[in-house]
């Protein structure tokens, strides 16, 4: 078998160096790792990989033999975001048993470590949103040992404050084992071919009270002969029950939100828009609202009430759907959440 072509088959970066500290043999993806061209032959380690651990560590099993482990990161760059690479490097050992040089394995760990950052911070928000109705509810079970406090005007406060925030926690709750499901594949559609128009039609009808109570107009609009997508109803239902609830949020007094539906430019997708004109999202942070527990302005928006759930919700349901989903939006020109689905081939 040919050495180069089994090295060019691994997932990990390998090089080889000499006893004088050159490289000697490198495989592709080691190139590939540290944006190098072409073999880098006859350069030290340093040279190829800008890592002062790495290029330490190879001269010290020169040296002295052994093997070494390393978890080193790597800046990013304008095309490449930061790295982190586990090392492991062992000296080569003739069958005469002196020593002719060290190879070196870099193996990619930035993905997990990018995961964990994730979860940390899924982690610490969710304790966030967990522990701020505790506190209130802890606060105002206090005064239950007062009977006095419950009479009257104040007893009705403190009921209903109870009550909201039991809600809160429940509907928390709720969101997080819809996403778990979602993420284990234990959801399962069941769909049929609905035409857009209709979708929409219901959503409308769904939500004219609640818009109409706030003051703010809900226009609609998409044309009735529109290929069918193929959706399951009940969860079309939860996307748009979560996109508008988002937009009636945000929405002031007095301002329009359309929800519309089109065919998609290459026409084989229709696109769903919900439109609001609320305060919109910073351009530098419009890419972030799918995840979850993400807020624009934390203290602020939790004022506004949701479980910061909604929208990671919407994406998993209308990637279920075989559909895309996105918002464009501009501090203080509103948001556009824009989904589409294929449409039905029947």
């Amino acid at each position: 078998m040919n050495l180069q072509a089994i090295l060019g088959s691994l997932t990990e970066g390998v090089l080889v160096s000499g006893r004088e500290g050159k490289i000697v043999l490198a495989n592709g993806q080691f190139l590939r790792m540290f944006d190098l061209e072409d073999l880098p032959s006859g350069r030290t380690v340093m040279e190829a990989t800008r890592l002062v651990e790495v290029d330490r560590a190879v001269e010290e099993i020169n040296e002295a033999g052994g093997v070494r482990g390393l978890e080193v990161q790597v800046p990013g760059n304008e095309s490449r975001q930061a790295q982190t690479f586990a090392v492991n490097m062992a000296a080569i050992v003739e069958g005469d048993q002196e020593r002719s040089g060290v190879v070196v394995v870099f193996h990619d760990l930035s993905k997990l470590r990018r995961l964990e950052v994730v979860r940390q911070e899924f982690v610490t928000n969710l304790s966030h949103e967990l522990r701020t109705p505790l506190s209130i509810l802890a606060g105002y079970l206090e005064t239950l040992e007062d009977p006095s406090q419950l009479k009257g005007s104040e007893g009705k406060k403190i009921w209903a404050v109870l009550q909201r925030n039991c809600e809160r926690l429940t509907l928390l709750v709720g969101d997080l084992l819809e996403l778990s499901k979602m993420d284990s594949g234990q959801l399962e559609l069941r769909k049929m071919a609905r035409p857009p128009m209709e979708i929409l039609q219901e959503v409308q009808e769904d939500w004219r009270r609640a818009f109409a109570s706030k003051k703010v107009k809900l226009e609609l609009e998409c044309p009735e002969k529109l290929p069918a997508v193929q959706v399951d109803s009940l969860r079309m239902g939860q996307i748009f029950s979560n996109l508008m609830e988002n937009a009636l949020r945000f929405a002031p007094e007095g301002s329009v939100v359309k929800l519309t539906g089109k065919l998609g430019e290459a026409g084989r997708e229709i696109e769903f828009t919900v439109e609001d004109e609320g305060e919109g999202i910073p351009e530098d942070k419009v890419d972030r609202v799918f995840e979850r527990f993400f807020r624009v302005d934390g203290g602020r928006v939790r004022e506004k009430g949701g479980t910061g759930l909604g929208l990671s919700i919407v994406k998993h349901l209308v990637q279920l759907h075989e559909g895309r989903v996105w918002a464009k939006s501009r501090a203080g020109e509103g948001t556009q959440i824009i989904l589409t689905l294929p449409c039905s081939k029947s």
